[in-house]
């Protein structure tokens, strides 16, 4: 069996992610594993807004309150955490992060924002399992 060293765990803000990020930092704390935790801003479609998409906020202002919320958590379990924000299609930045970066563990919240992004672009989740040849689990 592999061991794990690398983690890799998704978060985009909902409850799901979070709890995610908390078990990816437990598991990182007690295999003595490093932990990267990934914000994805979507590519949304030209015509996003008859979507029926409203951006909340500033993408750069959410980055940094999702974030910050994981960078405390690895604090308070002295947790080495690397955090990144990059763009794209949140399923296939995860994937290609996780294979390029040879990460030995990915870690996804089961469900994430959703809403009328989701039915746009399609689950993350159901993507993710689709695509990844690395091991994966998902946090309710």
């Amino acid at each position: 069996m592999r061991k794990i060293r690398k983690i890799l765990v998704g978060v985009d803000g909902s409850a799901a992610s979070y709890r995610a990020a908390e078990l990816a930092l437990d598991l990182a704390h007690t295999l003595n594993a490093q932990v990267t935790a990934i914000y994805v801003i979507p590519q949304l479609p030209p015509d996003y807004e008859v979507l029926g998409i409203h951006l909340e906020a500033n993408p750069e202002e959410l980055d940094r309150k999702i974030l910050h919320e994981v960078r405390v958590m690895a604090h308070m379990k002295n947790v080495k955490l690397e955090t990144k924000v990059l763009r794209g299609r949140p399923s296939e930045v995860i994937t290609s992060m996780a294979e390029q970066e040879d990460y030995d563990l990915v870690v996804l919240g089961n469900t994430g924002i959703g809403g009328a992004y989701r039915r746009a672009m399609g689950s993350v989740v159901t993507e993710v399992i689709t695509t990844t040849k690395k091991p994966l689990l998902l946090v309710k």
